[in-house]
């Protein structure tokens, strides 16, 4: 017995001995992102802005991996079954962990993850093709009134906070209009001009290129600001109406990652957008909002809107747990 105790006091010890060693040499090998949306879009193209400047931090490399379906929810999938050894996690759009899982029953349960940090907020925009009849989001309401069930809009994918916003909406002035998935904002936006559905709410940086050249006509600003990539479109809270939409980008390590590396990846990230030319790449091409939280801020945030959404999900029919 007294043998036991002493072996089981030395690795005690051991195990203690070695926390400080992981935190200083952490990470010893390269580390793998999933990327929860499709290539092209917000989340894609800012995590790849951000990945060298974590990989100067780091010392190693960082491998993103696009693992796109379900609003994202795939990609939380996949980390929940990974090793929670320090060496994966998962950028995450916010509906994975608030919307999604009220929605329909996951593989994970996103009260369990790692909340490592959140470097940015989305902005959002509700656009037709330029060529539309409609000049005003009045008009196009007034059009889904009389033609109830024609209208179609593209979100990148249901339960997300672009699909959930235009649902909001919907039920506010009663209209009957049907939701398309795609993966991601880029193949909503492409449905847009293509004419394959009437409107979507996208990003910025998702829509930025198509705007930009003329092809799409902004309606109405779904954040909580106006935004510069179109000054001029008012919000919906300027047309009266009592909401915004609200999501940001964090990561997530798997349930039981250690500390000392969710607290190294959380610098390596705040080290990233402190820089100034990620800030102003955020700002004049991407046109996201760099807002960072660290990981308790992160994880209140991700609570807030957890009940937030939750209320919204139930308003409109789609909660189910």
């Amino acid at each position: 017995m007294r043998k036991t105790i002493v072996a089981l006091t030395l690795c005690l010890a051991l195990g203690l001995a070695a926390l400080p060693a992981m935190a200083a040499d952490y990470p010893t090998k390269p580390v793998t992102a999933f990327v929860p949306l499709a290539a092209g879009g917000t989340t894609d193209v800012f995590v790849r802005t951000i990945a060298p400047y974590m990989e100067q931090y780091l010392g190693k490399p960082v491998t993103l991996i696009n693992k796109a379906g379900s609003g994202g929810a795939v990609a939380l999938s996949a980390l929940n079954k990974a090793d929670p050894d320090g060496y994966t996690f998962s950028w995450a759009n916010l509906p994975t962990v608030t919307t999604i899982p009220q929605m329909r029953k996951l593989t994970y349960n996103p009260d369990d993850f790692v909340y490592i940090a959140s470097p940015m907020h989305y902005d959002y925009i509700f656009y037709v093709r330029n060529d539309a009849p409609w000049d005003s989001l009045d008009a196009f309401i007034a059009y889904a009134r009389e033609n109830p069930g024609r209208v179609s809009y593209g979100t990148p994918g249901l339960g997300t906070t672009n699909h959930l916003a235009v649902a909001w909406l919907a039920n506010k002035e009663g209209l009957k209009m049907v939701p398309v998935p795609f993966k991601g904002n880029p193949k909503s936006v492409a449905a847009v001009l293509g004419g394959h559905v009437q409107a979507c709410n996208t990003s910025t940086t998702a829509s930025v290129s198509s705007y930009k050249s003329g092809k799409l006509k902004p309606l109405a600003i779904f954040s909580a600001k106006r935004i510069p990539l179109t000054p001029d479109t008012p919000t919906l809270q300027e047309m009266g109406y009592d909401f915004f939409q609200y999501s940001c980008l964090g990561a997530v390590f798997p349930p039981g990652t250690p500390e000392a590396a969710r607290k190294k990846i959380e610098e390596a990230i705040r080290f990233a957008v402190s820089q100034p030319d990620v800030i102003k790449k955020a700002e004049e091409e991407l046109y996201v909002s760099i807002d960072f939280l660290d990981g308790k801020a992160y994880r209140e945030r991700r609570d807030q809107y957890y009940k937030i959404w939750g209320g919204i999900l139930e308003e409109v029919g789609l909660k189910k747990f």
